[in-house]
């Protein structure tokens, strides 16, 4: 894995958990926001790490 993706893979991580602690404030519409862009960053990454390991195969 590298390093960049690392790194976003860890502020999806943290976005994640910022989601828990606002849902378990209270805050329900910010909670669902952080979890919502977390998932997404973190699909992103793994698509971005998987397409340059494939490459193309011609």
């Amino acid at each position: 894995m590298k390093e960049s993706v690392a790194i976003i893979t860890i502020a999806a991580l943290v976005l994640m958990f910022v989601s828990l602690a606002f849902w378990a404030a209270g805050n329900k519409d910010f909670a669902l926001v952080c979890s919502n862009l977390g998932t997404i960053i973190l699909l992103v990454a793994l698509v971005w790490s998987t397409r340059s390991k494939s490459g193309d195969k011609d």
